[in-house]
């Protein structure tokens, strides 16, 4: 049974399943596991189902770049942007898209003590060969999520090419030889269908992507209160 604070926020207006194509797909299946990744900042899942929606979802993705309603203004893209934009991945109308943004819904709500979860902001990032992302944090978040919908094309000669790269000095993990002093990297094993969430404050980047298929992920900012101001800062604009 839902709070009311919890059933007013997000998690409250989810379904328990989504129809894709012909299958009604659960939003968070009940054997789902999840486990922590080398800090309890970090928290891993990963949805068996892929291939259930996969094929529609990675379509939606790639039409959002010809659509002006959610694809970035040419002007917003830079090699070091982490990626081509696709925005507000919950107005796509596309089944499969609603199916991930709510379970990304439902896992922030489990990692965060199940309170109140609100959304933010959602995108689709679509890196080409030598996009990356520069380190950054997220502002106006708490918890913020990422979803490999397709890791692109692996590059024998450089096994971090296109990985989320988390490199923190507030993560123990990443400091095995001096508290506070990052220097070893948390590189998460990010196989389709996986979805990361993780404290919204840590450093991440992406490395250079060195594929020629695009790399697709999809992304949240959430918050436990519902903000009433802006939602994002695009990191291009931080140049």
């Amino acid at each position: 049974m839902l709070t009311e604070a919890v059933a007013q926020s997000d998690i409250g207006t989810i379904p328990e399943a989504i129809r894709v194509d012909d299958a009604w797909l659960p939003t968070w299946p009940d054997s789902q596991e999840m486990r922590v990744l080398g800090d309890s900042r970090i928290v891993i899942t990963r949805f068996d189902d892929v291939a259930r929606y996969h094929g529609p979802l990675l379509a939606a993705a790639i039409a959002g770049l010809d659509d002006p309603r959610f694809r970035d203004a040419d002007g917003a893209v830079s090699p070091w942007a982490c990626g081509r934009k696709v925005r507000n991945l919950q107005q796509w109308n596309a089944p499969a898209a609603a199916l991930v943004h709510a379970r990304a819904i439902a896992f922030a709500h489990r990692v965060t003590g199940r309170g109140p979860v609100y959304t933010a902001d959602t995108w689709a990032s679509v890196y080409r060969e030598g996009d990356y992302c520069m380190p950054h944090s997220h502002v106006y978040s708490d918890v913020s999520l990422v979803y490999m919908l397709d890791a692109g094309d692996s590059d024998p000669s450089d096994p971090a090419s296109g990985r989320l790269t988390f490199l923190d000095p507030r993560i123990e993990w990443c400091c095995p030889h001096e508290p506070g002093r990052a220097t070893r990297p948390l590189i998460p094993d990010l196989p389709p269908g996986s979805m990361v969430a993780f404290v919204s404050e840590c450093l991440h980047s992406v490395n250079p992507y060195r594929g020629r298929r695009p790399r697709v992920t999809l992304s949240w900012n959430t918050t436990k209160v519902r903000l009433a101001g802006p939602a994002r800062i695009d990191i291009a604009s931080l140049a």
